[in-house]
């Protein structure tokens, strides 16, 4: 019976001596410190706290091997979304901190939305197609809105530094910009927009003798005398014996096309009428025949839509001149013929 007491009090007085130890509190609470701070991608921070005799640092309730120094550094790639304490022992007691979170930024990757006229179609490398005088709107979304920088084929656009681009012309567009919250990460798009802008077709009005005429032909055509259309007039050519200011549209089946500059028809015949240059073929892609008529001699030039002449020579005996516009820009050319009686301006084509 003694000894069975005597047995009994010892476990006693271990399990009180244990509870007395469990409830005993060290005379200091340790923190961690730091700026409290999401961190931006790619950015570390250090976390630290009040100085004892030794430390022992845990991430996300494990200790974190040879982290035993007052301090630890934490960076946004290894470690947001975990928590961190310290154990920190000071006169041979033993406390352990509150945790904290350490979290970061995550940003979608940049992105581009299109705005303003629509394309007209797509070409074989995924080109946006548009027609002169379309405008394309660029808009770079949020939050990348500091240090935007937009580019064309690589190079930076001077001046274009906000949100939105106003594309009016060919070209290959890009963008990089930061989130204000963190503007030393700057992101590049990642991508090109292509952009193709297609001069319009652009009929003339040829005059005939008393008619005038589309040049070249299409499909369908609209006359209009001072600005109102002419009723039944879906034709190559009209009679213009009314003086006035006649307009023409014709529709050719394509995505860019805009009508004709006007032709003031006075109802008289002029000295051009009796001496009509034949420009052959209509429109012209490689090679293009200038035949004059009569046997004046004279000198000719073609002059391009910048006003610039670009090829000149005699008027020949043969009355015909084969010229190559195989290298030549598409676009609207003329042939100005100058003799002794007369100067002649005709419009053609180039095409491809």
């Amino acid at each position: 019976m003694n000894a069975t007491g005597s047995h009994a009090n010892t476990l006693t007085l271990t399990a009180l001596v244990t509870v007395l130890s469990l409830a005993a509190q060290c005379p200091f609470d340790p923190t961690v410190l730091w700026s409290g701070q999401i961190l931006c991608p790619g950015e570390s921070t250090t976390l630290s706290t009040q100085p004892y005799d030794s430390y022992q640092w845990f991430k996300d309730g494990s200790a974190i091997p040879g982290a035993t120094t007052q301090t630890i550094g934490v960076s946004a790639a290894l470690d947001a979304g975990s928590s961190f304490h310290v154990v920190a022992t000071n006169d041979g007691c033993t406390e352990a901190s509150p945790p904290v979170l350490v979290d970061s930024w995550v940003f979608l990757l940049p992105a581009v939305m299109h705005g303003g006229d629509t394309p007209h179609g797509m070409g074989l490398d995924g080109e946006l197609l548009f027609c002169a005088g379309d405008t394309l709107l660029l808009t770079l979304l949020q939050p990348y809105d500091t240090l935007i920088q937009w580019t064309d084929n690589g190079f930076p656009i001077a001046g274009a530094d906000q949100s939105t681009l106003v594309v009016t012309g060919t070209g290959s567009y890009s963008v990089s910009g930061a989130p204000s919250i963190c503007p030393n990460f700057i992101q590049q798009l990642g991508v090109t927009i292509s952009v193709i802008r297609q001069p319009p077709v652009q009929p003339d009005i040829v005059p005939n003798g008393s008619e005038l005429c589309a040049y070249p032909a299409g499909n369908s055509y609209q006359w209009y005398f001072n600005g109102q259309p002419i009723a039944g007039s879906d034709t190559t050519c009209i009679d213009a014996s009314t003086p006035g200011l006649y307009t023409l549209a014709v529709d050719y089946g394509l995505p860019c096309q805009i009508p004709s500059e006007g032709f003031l028809a006075t109802g008289l015949p002029t000295v051009e009428d009796a001496f009509d240059v034949g420009i052959l073929p209509v429109p012209a892609s490689q090679r293009v025949r200038f035949q004059w008529p009569g046997t004046a001699k004279g000198i000719w030039s073609v002059i391009d839509a910048n006003g610039r002449s670009i090829a000149w020579g005699q008027v020949t005996e043969q009355r015909v001149h084969d010229q190559d516009v195989s290298s030549w820009p598409v676009g609207h050319y003329t042939l100005r013929t100058v003799d002794d009686r007369r100067v002649t301006n005709e419009r053609f084509q180039v095409a491809r």
